[in-house]
């Protein structure tokens, strides 16, 4: 069998790596954040659906957590400028590359929906963060 999650892990680190906004990446549900604009990403659950009798529908699920640090910005700033393009340019990249061509001979494509906009607080000050989740789709046998 094909190890499915070290190359979609890949391939998710190789598109947020090409994103210029994004400075740095957490492949890991991380707590202390070293560089902003960050993006968090990890798997989340995993659908399994008879498609034949002889195959598989398989949906990865991937939290990815985009943070921006608030500290010494107006939060409406934050909220209405910067988070915005932070995330136009996260959700262009992923639509350009929803096709993750194929895994172990199975197509492999991704889809992209948006979570919730919040802020929170913790030891680096006040962070807004948005929430996508990426659902992975492929047909395996």
């Amino acid at each position: 069998m094909t190890s499915i999650y070290p190359q979609l892990n890949s391939k998710i680190q190789s598109i947020l790596e090409s994103i210029d906004k994004i400075k740095q990446i957490y492949a890991y549900p991380a707590t202390k954040i070293d560089g902003y604009p960050a993006a968090i990403y990890y798997p989340s659950n995993l659908e399994n659906s008879f498609e034949t009798t002889s195959d598989n529908f398989k949906t990865y699920g991937y939290k990815l957590w985009i943070i921006v640090n608030a500290n010494g910005t107006n939060i409406n700033t934050i909220f209405n400028s910067v988070m915005p393009n932070v995330m136009d340019a996260v959700i262009k990249k992923l639509d350009d590359e929803w096709s993750f061509t194929s895994i172990g001979g199975h197509r492999v494509w991704c889809k992209v929906d948006m979570g919730n906009w919040g802020i929170s607080e913790n030891n680096n000050g006040l962070e807004v963060f948005a929430e996508i989740n990426l659902s992975i789709k492929m047909l395996t046998n």
